[in-house]
């Protein structure tokens, strides 16, 4: 089975996110127009379990991302943690399916 998130960033460049759980690897795809986002899906296209778990700083997820030159705004790489969890189990597919989104609101004034 896999996993897919969509997200939408302001800078116009819509991302999908699909994970396939393989044994304990789970297999990334990210389908982007932003050039930077396919660099980087090339370096996270394999992750083990055991690594999407660490704390930030030692997550490939994010590593990668800071290699890769993405701004600290986007919201891919959050969304590649969170695709990741949910394939392995860690984030309920049923909590997921009563609260679908999460967003990041501004709020003027």
């Amino acid at each position: 089975m896999t996993t897919t998130f969509v997200i939408n960033s302001i800078c116009d460049h819509d991302v999908k996110i699909t994970a396939s759980l393989n044994g304990s690897i789970i297999e990334v795809e990210l389908e982007s127009t932003c050039k930077k986002i396919r660099d980087y899906a090339s370096l996270i296209n394999k992750l083990a379990i055991r690594e999407i778990a660490r704390e930030i700083l030692n997550n490939p997820i994010y590593i990668k991302a800071s290699e890769s030159r993405i701004d600290p705004n986007c919201l891919v790489p959050c969304g590649v943690a969170f695709c990741t969890w949910t394939e392995a189990g860690m984030v309920s597919k049923n909590l997921l399916s009563r609260m679908p989104a999460q967003c990041i609101v501004f709020k003027y004034g």
